[in-house]
């Protein structure tokens, strides 16, 4: 009888999991809030404007209420933010994994897409955005194709959509890139 009830208040390892994965998920969830917010904050304001006219205003409601649903869900998850010390292995292995590699290269790669081809300067000269957008499409889909996957292919499919994606912005919403 006690150890039915022991079974009940302990939780599966599937549960654990759970309850770690969405604590420590919705802690860098906070963070990010927080971040946001304070970058918000640093939006310039017009020297006319109201508070409730300030370019920040939007920015700051979304933060501060995407900050008060992180802190709720982090705190019904609170028994996620024990880690014992198969989690830590398990952790472990996911970090030398072919997969963690992977999601570092892909994020690394729209790093570089965003923050340094998008902004490439040399002299007057600036990248158009469908050929920093080609370079990061075949970058990409050549670290992730498939063995004997045509590299022909791939530039095909990225001339294609770059130009697609610049022209369908630029002429049809009517949207200026960057």
């Amino acid at each position: 009888m006690n150890s039915e009830a022991a079974n009940k208040n302990e939780l599966s390892k599937e549960q654990r999991r759970e309850l770690q994965i969405n604590f420590w998920g919705s802690l860098a969830l906070t963070i990010f809030a927080i971040a946001f917010i304070f970058f918000s904050t640093k939006i310039r304001k017009i020297s006319t404007a109201k508070w409730y006219d300030s370019p920040s205003l939007f920015p700051l409601v979304i933060g501060g209420v995407l900050l008060l649903f992180c802190l709720i869900y982090l705190w019904q998850n609170r028994k996620g933010f024990s880690l014992s010390s198969e989690d830590i292995q398990a952790i472990a292995a996911y970090l030398k994994s072919a997969v963690f590699f992977r999601l570092m290269v892909s994020i690394a790669t729209l790093a570089i897409y965003v923050f340094v081809l998008l902004g490439l300067k040399i002299g007057s000269f600036k990248l158009p955005y469908e050929a920093a957008t080609f370079i990061y499409l075949f970058v990409t889909m050549t670290f992730f194709r498939p063995k004997g996957y045509a590299i022909w292919k791939i530039i095909l499919i990225s001339l294609v959509l770059s130009v697609c994606i610049g022209y369908g912005f630029s002429h049809f919403a009517k949207i200026p890139l960057p």
